[in-house]
């Protein structure tokens, strides 16, 4: 399966410029400048210059470093430092592209103003930091999915076949008739009331003691991040998240311009030493944490540390906000508890989503706080959406009235767990020494650390070549850290298309091993288990 996207496919819009891109370079071998310096300055001014245009295809390493007579460590370099500009960026399925920086554009004889609207140009610097690079990615992992030839252990969604169209098929079939009023006009901006009493009666199950008005029923979990963020926050006002965290939450908060403060985890949870001494010297406004299956680590909070958050929050009055996608996603014993069944003061605003556990095209999600704090973030939410999706809300809540959603997820916890297996054994025996990977008990995802001093974005654009996604670790990270560890989900793909693809960047892996010198090699694969609550 090695290289197998070096030739242009027959489908694809974009040639190769194998030929013309190695004849525009020169190199000069004994004027002192490395030779990589010498590849990326000829790149990067034919760029500039616009002899290579936007959406121009370049050669991989290996065939350009054949066309030159140089090693492909020197064009891996020439590479990497173009795309640090923002010149070329790697893409799966279509290798690796040109693609101009603003900066870039001004640099033309025509001015790219003359292009664009003048309204675009509004956009502060602060919002364009915010919704940058990282904000693309999201949409184009979800992209990947319309790529047949790409294998994604990126995107966090439920696996096709795990999708309850069956039981959404019987209960529209049984009862859209007659409820059409309530599953296609216009409900409530809290939620229809039979299923917030409906997602109220199963947190109680889970050891939350709360009701129907306690429940906000949203668009997705981003929504509620966006909503208390916009209730709670003003621009510059500080919130606390843990290190890595849900890309999403980063964005959000950015882009409400709020000062995100890291504190890293470990084992455990958030380092609660290190929050105290923040909250000490500082003055967050809001705590952000996913004790539970933590995206992107897979971390459960212990028990312990759970209460001394409590305290925290309690002592230095600052509110949490927990968010809970995977909670009900477990593979051994009992579902963890939430974080908010500890809470008897009203300090945690908990949310949670069916995206994960039922399909994320139904689009319902929810928050559960104290009912002042709902009512004004009703208020808050019409503004922006007057209702949620009806037809989605009452396909919820007709599975939680039927029971159906118990036996859906005895099923979706077996699958989800078989295909964590069989990606954990695919990396036992594809990947080399010295890879240490988080083995969650729950959730969508594996963590790992890549072996040696091997760079994320490195395997990506190697891992390209064979037709294979994930995700970097650097965007779930707020202090540029990050950029040796991966995040792989395996709900998505089938055992089949997990082992290939865990084969594929294993191949990555070791061409990328095989151009330099051999390290941590005696080190063995590395297991981190995480415990249960």
């Amino acid at each position: 399966m090695a290289h197998k996207f070096e030739q242009p496919q027959e489908h694809s819009p974009l040639p190769l410029f194998t030929a013309s891109v190695s004849a525009m370079i020169q190199l000069e071998r004994s004027n002192g400048v490395p030779l990589y310096r010498q590849i990326y300055e000829r790149l990067r001014n034919a760029i500039l210059g616009g002899e290579l245009p936007e959406g121009t295809r370049l050669p991989t390493e290996r065939a350009l470093a054949r066309e030159l007579h140089v090693n492909r460590t020197t064009v891996m370099n020439a590479y990497n430092e173009l795309a640090s500009e923002g010149l070329i960026e790697g893409h799966v399925g279509r290798g690796t592209l040109v693609k101009r920086t603003y900066l870039a554009r001004e640099l033309d004889d025509e001015p790219f103003e003359q292009h664009m609207p003048s309204w675009l140009f509004s956009l502060s610097a602060e919002e364009e930091l915010a919704l940058g690079h990282d904000a693309r990615l999201m949409s184009e992992i979800t992209a990947l999915g319309d790529q047949q030839e790409v294998i994604s252990l990126a995107a966090a969604t439920p696996a096709a076949g795990l999708l309850p169209a069956e039981l959404l098929r019987e209960i529209v079939q049984d009862d859209l008739l007659t409820a059409r009023q309530s599953a296609l006009g216009y409900c409530p901006v809290e939620g229809l009331q039979s299923l917030r009493r409906g997602i109220a009666e199963r947190m109680r199950k889970h050891g939350v003691p709360v009701d129907f008005q306690h429940i906000l029923v949203l668009s997705g979990s981003t929504q509620g991040i966006g909503l208390v963020g916009r209730f709670l926050l003003h621009p510059g006002d500080e919130v606390v998240v843990e290190v890595p965290t849900y890309l999403g939450a980063i964005q959000t908060f950015r882009a409400l311009g709020a000062r995100v403060i890291g504190v890293p985890i470990d084992n455990e949870g958030m380092r609660l030493d290190l929050l105290e001494a923040i909250l000490a010297r500082r003055s967050p406004r809001l705590i952000y944490t996913l004790p539970t299956f933590q995206n992107p680590t897979g971390v459960i909070m212990s028990p312990a540390r759970r209460r001394r958050l409590l305290a925290l929050a309690r002592r230095y009055q600052v509110p949490i906000l927990e968010d809970d996608p995977y909670g009900e996603i477990y593979f051994e014993g009992e579902a963890p508890q939430p974080l908010k069944a500890l809470d008897t003061r009203g300090d945690v605003l908990y949310l949670s989503t069916y995206s994960k556990l039922l399909a994320p095209g139904l689009r319902v999600a929810w928050l559960a706080a104290p009912e002042p704090l709902i009512e004004r973030l009703s208020l808050h939410k019409q503004i922006f959406d007057l209702n949620t999706t009806a037809l989605g809300q009452w396909l919820v809540s007709e599975i939680l009235q039927r029971q159906m959603l118990d036996p859906h997820l005895a099923r979706v916890r077996q699958q989800y767990q078989r295909q964590r297996d069989v990606m954990f054994q695919a990396i036992q025996e594809y990947w080399p020494a010295g890879t240490r990977v988080t083995l969650p008990r729950g959730g969508f995802h594996l963590w790992c650390r890549l072996p040696g001093d091997m760079r994320a974005r490195t395997l990506l654009r190697e891992a390209a070549q064979e037709g294979v996604a994930f995700v970097l670790g650097e965007p779930f990270h707020i202090d540029g850290g990050g950029r040796q560890y991966i995040r792989l989900s395996y709900a998505v793909s089938d055992e089949v298309q997990i082992r290939e693809g865990i084969r594929r960047i294993g191949l990555a892996m070791r061409r990328i091993q095989s151009r330099r010198s051999p390290r941590d090699e005696q080190e063995g694969l590395h297991i981190e288990r995480m415990p249960m609550v």
